[in-house]
Protein backbone atom coordinates (compact mmCIF):
# COMPACT_ATOMS: atom_id res chain seq x y z
CA UNK A 1 0.00 0.00 0.00
CA UNK A 2 2.87 2.69 1.18
CA UNK A 3 4.59 1.87 -2.46
CA UNK A 4 1.19 2.06 -4.51
CA UNK A 5 0.77 5.46 -2.78
CA UNK A 6 4.30 6.46 -3.18
CA UNK A 7 3.63 5.58 -7.18
CA UNK A 8 0.34 8.19 -7.28
CA UNK A 9 2.19 10.89 -5.85
CA UNK A 10 4.84 10.32 -7.77
CA UNK A 11 3.01 10.27 -11.18
CA UNK A 12 0.85 13.38 -10.09
CA UNK A 13 4.08 15.26 -9.14
CA UNK A 14 5.42 14.67 -12.45
CA UNK A 15 2.78 14.93 -14.68
CA UNK A 16 2.33 18.85 -12.92
CA UNK A 17 6.31 19.89 -12.82
CA UNK A 18 7.13 17.44 -16.25
CA UNK A 19 10.28 16.67 -14.88
CA UNK A 20 11.57 13.99 -12.62
CA UNK A 21 10.50 13.90 -8.89
CA UNK A 22 12.03 12.16 -5.87
CA UNK A 23 9.82 11.91 -2.37
CA UNK A 24 11.68 14.02 -0.13
CA UNK A 25 9.45 13.70 2.52
CA UNK A 26 5.93 11.60 3.75
CA UNK A 27 3.84 13.13 6.49
CA UNK A 28 2.33 10.84 9.70
CA UNK A 29 0.10 7.98 7.47
CA UNK A 30 -2.73 6.08 9.46
CA UNK A 31 -4.13 2.66 8.43
CA UNK A 32 -7.56 2.90 9.17
CA UNK A 33 -9.16 0.77 8.03
CA UNK A 34 -7.68 -2.88 6.62
CA UNK A 35 -7.80 -4.04 2.81
CA UNK A 36 -9.01 -7.75 2.11
CA UNK A 37 -8.06 -9.74 -0.27
CA UNK A 38 -9.97 -9.37 -3.51
CA UNK A 39 -10.93 -5.97 -2.61
CA UNK A 40 -10.60 -3.38 -4.78
CA UNK A 41 -8.15 -0.10 -3.98
CA UNK A 42 -8.86 3.35 -5.79
CA UNK A 43 -6.09 6.08 -4.83
CA UNK A 44 -6.70 9.65 -6.04
CA UNK A 45 -3.77 12.13 -5.83
CA UNK A 46 -3.57 15.87 -6.34
CA UNK A 47 -1.18 18.92 -6.20
CA UNK A 48 -1.94 20.79 -2.96
CA UNK A 49 1.04 23.38 -3.07
CA UNK A 50 3.77 24.18 -5.47
CA UNK A 51 6.74 26.05 -4.09
CA UNK A 52 10.34 26.76 -6.29
CA UNK A 53 11.07 23.18 -7.15
CA UNK A 54 8.81 20.97 -4.50
CA UNK A 55 5.50 19.98 -4.62
CA UNK A 56 2.89 18.71 -1.78
CA UNK A 57 1.01 15.94 -2.89
CA UNK A 58 -2.19 14.69 -1.26
CA UNK A 59 -2.85 11.12 -1.26
CA UNK A 60 -6.72 9.52 -0.84
CA UNK A 61 -6.99 5.82 -0.53
CA UNK A 62 -10.32 4.03 -0.90
CA UNK A 63 -11.10 0.44 -0.69
CA UNK A 64 -14.31 -0.94 -1.74
CA UNK A 65 -15.03 -4.62 -3.18
CA UNK A 66 -17.69 -4.70 -6.29
CA UNK A 67 -19.45 -7.96 -5.23
CA UNK A 68 -21.15 -6.82 -2.08
CA UNK A 69 -21.42 -3.15 -2.57
CA UNK A 70 -20.67 0.03 -4.25
CA UNK A 71 -19.65 1.79 -1.41
CA UNK A 72 -16.18 2.82 -0.62
CA UNK A 73 -14.59 3.36 2.33
CA UNK A 74 -11.57 5.26 3.55
CA UNK A 75 -8.56 3.57 4.32
CA UNK A 76 -5.88 6.07 4.56
CA UNK A 77 -4.55 9.40 3.48
CA UNK A 78 -1.13 11.22 3.22
CA UNK A 79 0.57 14.40 2.32
CA UNK A 80 3.71 13.50 -0.07
CA UNK A 81 6.53 16.24 -0.55
CA UNK A 82 8.36 15.56 -4.02
CA UNK A 83 11.06 17.70 -5.40
CA UNK A 84 11.68 18.28 -9.41
CA UNK A 85 15.59 17.15 -10.20
CA UNK A 86 18.06 17.68 -12.53
CA UNK A 87 20.54 15.03 -14.29
CA UNK A 88 22.73 15.67 -11.10
CA UNK A 89 19.60 15.20 -8.70
CA UNK A 90 19.84 18.65 -7.91
CA UNK A 91 16.56 20.90 -7.49
CA UNK A 92 15.64 22.32 -10.28
CA UNK A 93 12.40 25.07 -10.74
CA UNK A 94 8.99 24.34 -11.95
CA UNK A 95 7.37 26.63 -14.47
CA UNK A 96 4.00 26.04 -12.92
CA UNK A 97 2.08 27.72 -10.27
CA UNK A 98 -0.91 27.46 -7.87
CA UNK A 99 -4.07 30.08 -7.91
CA UNK A 100 -6.63 28.63 -5.09
CA UNK A 101 -10.02 29.20 -6.29
CA UNK A 102 -12.76 29.44 -3.70
CA UNK A 103 -12.38 29.15 -0.06
CA UNK A 104 -11.72 25.20 -0.05
CA UNK A 105 -8.65 25.11 -2.22
CA UNK A 106 -7.74 28.35 -0.47
CA UNK A 107 -8.04 26.49 2.79
CA UNK A 108 -6.01 23.69 1.04
CA UNK A 109 -3.10 26.14 0.64
CA UNK A 110 -2.70 27.72 3.91
CA UNK A 111 -3.06 24.44 5.89
CA UNK A 112 0.13 23.10 3.26
CA UNK A 113 2.20 26.35 4.29
CA UNK A 114 1.76 25.54 7.44
CA UNK A 115 3.39 22.22 6.55
CA UNK A 116 5.90 23.29 4.86
CA UNK A 117 7.11 25.46 7.67
CA UNK A 118 6.70 22.29 9.99
CA UNK A 119 9.14 20.59 7.65
CA UNK A 120 11.82 22.89 6.87
CA UNK A 121 11.90 23.10 11.39
CA UNK A 122 11.99 19.41 11.20
CA UNK A 123 15.07 18.98 8.45
CA UNK A 124 16.52 22.21 10.05
CA UNK A 125 19.70 19.99 10.19
CA UNK A 126 19.74 17.93 7.96
CA UNK A 127 23.38 18.09 7.31
CA UNK A 128 24.38 16.91 10.91
CA UNK A 129 21.75 14.58 10.41
CA UNK A 130 23.14 12.81 7.52
CA UNK A 131 26.36 12.12 9.47
CA UNK A 132 24.43 10.37 12.14
CA UNK A 133 25.88 6.70 10.94
CA UNK A 134 24.84 5.09 14.20
CA UNK A 135 22.71 2.07 14.48
CA UNK A 136 19.46 2.81 16.71
CA UNK A 137 19.27 0.47 19.80
CA UNK A 138 16.79 -1.80 20.08
CA UNK A 139 15.07 -2.98 23.82
CA UNK A 140 16.38 -6.24 23.53
CA UNK A 141 18.96 -7.58 21.06
CA UNK A 142 16.69 -10.45 20.47
CA UNK A 143 14.24 -7.73 18.11
CA UNK A 144 16.18 -6.29 16.44
CA UNK A 145 17.64 -6.91 12.42
CA UNK A 146 20.14 -5.21 10.01
CA UNK A 147 19.28 -5.92 6.28
CA UNK A 148 21.97 -5.49 3.33
CA UNK A 149 20.77 -5.53 0.10
CA UNK A 150 22.25 -3.46 -3.31
CA UNK A 151 20.45 -0.45 -5.40
CA UNK A 152 20.22 -2.07 -8.50
CA UNK A 153 18.87 -0.72 -12.01
CA UNK A 154 15.93 -2.15 -11.68
CA UNK A 155 14.98 -0.41 -8.40
CA UNK A 156 15.20 2.95 -9.99
CA UNK A 157 13.17 5.08 -12.08
CA UNK A 158 15.44 7.68 -13.28
CA UNK A 159 19.11 9.78 -12.88
CA UNK A 160 20.22 5.78 -11.20
CA UNK A 161 18.70 7.15 -7.87
CA UNK A 162 16.92 4.06 -5.66
CA UNK A 163 12.77 4.36 -6.02
CA UNK A 164 11.46 5.80 -2.46
CA UNK A 165 8.44 3.15 -3.29
CA UNK A 166 11.12 0.41 -3.13
CA UNK A 167 12.61 1.61 0.32
CA UNK A 168 9.45 2.18 1.85
CA UNK A 169 8.47 -1.57 0.57
CA UNK A 170 11.38 -2.84 2.26
CA UNK A 171 11.16 -0.89 5.75
CA UNK A 172 7.46 -2.11 5.68
CA UNK A 173 8.50 -5.71 5.73
CA UNK A 174 11.50 -5.40 8.07
CA UNK A 175 9.05 -3.38 10.12
CA UNK A 176 6.50 -6.47 10.37
CA UNK A 177 9.69 -8.99 10.71
CA UNK A 178 10.10 -7.46 13.59
CA UNK A 179 6.76 -6.96 15.41
CA UNK A 180 6.10 -11.29 14.57
CA UNK A 181 9.19 -12.27 15.98
CA UNK A 182 8.13 -10.46 18.99
CA UNK A 183 4.78 -10.83 19.20
CA UNK A 184 4.59 -14.77 18.15
CA UNK A 185 2.23 -14.19 15.29
CA UNK A 186 1.42 -11.69 12.51
CA UNK A 187 0.75 -8.68 12.54
CA UNK A 188 -0.30 -5.26 10.58
CA UNK A 189 1.40 -1.76 9.96
CA UNK A 190 -1.22 0.88 11.57
CA UNK A 191 0.82 3.87 11.18
CA UNK A 192 4.24 5.56 10.06
CA UNK A 193 5.73 8.34 11.55
CA UNK A 194 5.97 11.57 9.34
CA UNK A 195 9.47 10.81 7.44
CA UNK A 196 12.06 12.57 5.95
CA UNK A 197 14.38 11.74 3.19
CA UNK A 198 17.91 13.39 3.78
CA UNK A 199 19.71 11.90 0.55
CA UNK A 200 18.89 9.57 -1.90
CA UNK A 201 20.76 6.36 -2.15
CA UNK A 202 22.70 5.56 -5.75
CA UNK A 203 22.54 2.58 -7.90
CA UNK A 204 25.71 0.23 -7.12
CA UNK A 205 25.33 1.77 -3.21
CA UNK A 206 24.59 -0.82 -0.50
CA UNK A 207 21.41 -0.17 1.36
CA UNK A 208 21.55 -1.18 5.18
CA UNK A 209 18.30 -1.22 7.25
CA UNK A 210 17.95 -1.72 10.77
CA UNK A 211 15.35 -2.39 12.69
CA UNK A 212 14.72 -1.95 16.14
CA UNK A 213 12.21 -3.14 18.74
CA UNK A 214 11.44 0.48 20.91
CA UNK A 215 8.17 0.52 22.34
CA UNK A 216 5.59 -2.44 23.34
CA UNK A 217 2.31 -1.36 24.06
CA UNK A 218 -0.74 -3.47 24.93
CA UNK A 219 -1.17 -5.04 21.17
CA UNK A 220 1.15 -2.48 19.14
CA UNK A 221 4.70 -2.24 18.88
CA UNK A 222 6.80 0.72 17.44
CA UNK A 223 9.77 -0.30 15.07
CA UNK A 224 12.79 2.17 14.76
CA UNK A 225 14.06 1.80 10.86
CA UNK A 226 17.06 3.57 10.23
CA UNK A 227 18.59 3.45 6.74
CA UNK A 228 22.24 3.96 5.84
CA UNK A 229 23.82 4.35 2.35
CA UNK A 230 27.41 2.81 1.73
CA UNK A 231 30.02 2.99 -1.18
CA UNK A 232 31.77 -0.75 -0.59
CA UNK A 233 34.27 0.80 -2.64
CA UNK A 234 35.58 3.59 -0.03
CA UNK A 235 33.20 2.44 3.27
CA UNK A 236 31.39 6.36 2.90
CA UNK A 237 28.52 5.66 4.93
CA UNK A 238 25.60 8.01 5.33
CA UNK A 239 22.35 8.23 7.11
CA UNK A 240 19.43 8.65 4.26
CA UNK A 241 16.56 8.32 6.60
CA UNK A 242 14.90 7.16 9.93
CA UNK A 243 11.24 5.96 10.43
CA UNK A 244 8.92 5.12 13.22
CA UNK A 245 6.30 2.23 12.11
CA UNK A 246 3.62 0.67 14.33
CA UNK A 247 2.85 -2.26 13.78
CA UNK A 248 -0.41 -4.35 15.84
CA UNK A 249 -0.67 -7.73 16.30
CA UNK A 250 -3.73 -9.35 15.46
CA UNK A 251 -5.59 -12.58 15.67
CA UNK A 252 -7.54 -15.20 12.76
CA UNK A 253 -10.19 -13.09 12.42
CA UNK A 254 -8.58 -9.71 11.94
CA UNK A 255 -8.72 -8.01 15.64
CA UNK A 256 -6.45 -7.03 17.72
CA UNK A 257 -4.54 -9.27 20.13
CA UNK A 258 -2.23 -8.74 23.30
CA UNK A 259 0.58 -8.96 22.95
CA UNK A 260 3.87 -9.91 25.90
CA UNK A 261 4.54 -6.93 28.05
CA UNK A 262 8.19 -5.59 28.38
CA UNK A 263 9.49 -4.25 31.61
CA UNK A 264 12.14 -1.95 31.27
CA UNK A 265 14.91 -3.11 33.63
CA UNK A 266 17.96 -0.32 32.93
CA UNK A 267 17.73 3.04 32.87
CA UNK A 268 18.56 3.16 28.99
CA UNK A 269 15.44 1.17 28.24
CA UNK A 270 13.26 3.76 30.71
CA UNK A 271 14.82 5.89 28.36
CA UNK A 272 13.97 4.70 24.91
CA UNK A 273 10.52 3.86 26.64
CA UNK A 274 9.88 7.56 27.26
CA UNK A 275 11.00 8.54 24.18
CA UNK A 276 8.57 6.46 22.56
CA UNK A 277 5.57 7.36 24.64
CA UNK A 278 6.03 11.01 23.31
CA UNK A 279 6.04 9.59 19.88
CA UNK A 280 3.02 7.63 21.10
CA UNK A 281 1.09 10.50 22.63
CA UNK A 282 1.64 12.63 19.58
CA UNK A 283 0.25 9.49 17.25
CA UNK A 284 -2.77 9.44 19.24
CA UNK A 285 -3.52 13.18 19.07
CA UNK A 286 -2.83 13.33 15.13
CA UNK A 287 -4.97 10.46 14.93
CA UNK A 288 -7.91 11.89 16.84
CA UNK A 289 -8.02 14.76 15.48
CA UNK A 290 -7.56 13.01 11.76
CA UNK A 291 -10.96 10.78 12.57
CA UNK A 292 -12.82 14.53 13.37
CA UNK A 293 -12.16 15.84 10.26
CA UNK A 294 -13.75 16.40 7.12
CA UNK A 295 -10.92 15.38 4.71
CA UNK A 296 -11.79 16.93 0.90
CA UNK A 297 -11.46 14.43 -1.58
CA UNK A 298 -10.77 15.90 -4.81
CA UNK A 299 -12.60 14.22 -8.37
CA UNK A 300 -10.91 13.37 -11.40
Amino acid sequence: MLEWMIDAATMTAMRVARRPTVLASMENIFFLSPVHVGENVVITSWVDYIGRSSLEVSVYVEAENPLVSEERRMTTFSHMVLVAVDKRLRPTPIDACIEPSGHMEERLYEEAEKRRAERLSRISDRKARIKDVQAPRPLDDRFYAVSLRYAYPEDAIFYNALYAGKLVYYLDELAGIIGTRYSGGPVVTASVDATDFYSPIMVGESIEMHAALTYVGRSSMEVTLKVLARREETGETRHTTTSYFTVVAVDETGHSRLVPQFKPREEWQARLYREAEKRRKRRLELLRSIRQMEIPRMKP
